[in-house]
Order: structure tokens, then C-alpha cells, then sequence
């Protein structure tokens, strides 16, 4: 006959091996989640990158001192964007180019070095970014001295009002 005891110490070692199998299956699931979640903020990032360049393309390519405005944009802390980066993609001089930036919404202009100035994210924000190009500087108030197709203002989070 099978005693009890024996069969309860059995039942009871099992059941440990249960509970390790449920952990390893809990965190095979966690590690899923987290690397989803990692996945698409890194393809929203890759999105909102990709709309600020169309847009700004889309200013540069009819610089009629209209404001271009891309919204819902998401950017993470320490992003930073520069009058370079932005007139190597369309082929124009850095001098032809101003860029602005409201702290308050989140983004900031650091403009230590007059010859290179960038916008800095300051926290991860969901924002927006205003362009608007010219064929007139006075409309922009570039540095100029540059013989330039279109004079464009770029403004994180600071709405361009049209002169």
C-alpha cells in the first residue's frame, strides 16, 4: 500500500517545479511586451522624424512666406536639430536659415555659438514644428550676406506669425 506522506512530498516537489516553469513563462512574456513597447516608440520617433523633413521640403519647395506646420510630433530628450542638418537635405546655405524654439513648450534654443546654433529637446514631448520660407529676407531675418534661393525660419513649438 502507498503511504500518504510519500505521495504529498511528491505532490509538493512538483509544485515547485510549477511555479519555476510559470515564472520563466511570465517573463518570456514581459520581455515581449517591453521589446513591442520599445519597437513602436522608436518607429513614432522614426515617423515624426521623417514628417518634419517632408514638411520642411515641402516649404523649401514653394517659399512663398506661407508657415508650414507639422503636428503631433514626437521627440525624445536631448534630440537635437541644426541649421546644417536642415540645408544639407535641400541644398541651401546655414545662413539662410533661423531657427526658434519656445522653452516652455519643451524644446530650446541654444544659441551659445552664434555660427552654430541648434534646438535641443528637453524632455520626451509630443510637439510641433513650424516652417516658413521666403524668397524675401525681410521676411525672415536670416544672416544673409549669402546669396540664397529661399530665406526659411524653422520654429520648434513657436508659432510663426506671417509679417
Amino acid at each position: 500500500m502507498i503511504s500518504s506522506p510519500k505521495l504529498n512530498e511528491k505532490g509538493q516537489a512538483f509544485e515547485a517545479y510549477r511555479v519555476l516553469i510559470a515564472m520563466v513563462i511570465s517573463l518570456a512574456i514581459l520581455v515581449i511586451i517591453l521589446s513591442a513597447v520599445s519597437y513602436f516608440d522608436e518607429l513614432r520617433k522614426k515617423v515624426s522624424t521623417d514628417t518634419v523633413y517632408s514638411s520642411w521640403k515641402s516649404a523649401v519647395d514653394s517659399p512663398n512666406g506661407k508657415v508650414v506646420e507639422a503636428r503631433n510630433l514626437y521627440f525624445t530628450k536631448d534630440t537635437r536639430f541644426n541649421r546644417r542638418q536642415f540645408g544639407l537635405q535641400v541644398g541651401l546655405d546655414e545662413a539662410c536659415l533661423v531657427l526658434d524654439a519656445e522653452k516652455s513648450t519643451g524644446y530650446q534654443l541654444v544659441d551659445t555659438d552664434p555660427l552654430h546654433p541648434y534646438v535641443q529637446v528637453l524632455n520626451n514631448l509630443s510637439g510641433e514644428v513650424y516652417f516658413q520660407c521666403s524668397t524675401l529676407n525681410d521676411d525672415i531675418g536670416a544672416d544673409g550676406g549669402v546669396d540664397c534661393f529661399a530665406y526659411c525660419r524653422l520654429s520648434f513649438g513657436k508659432t510663426i506669425v506671417p509679417p
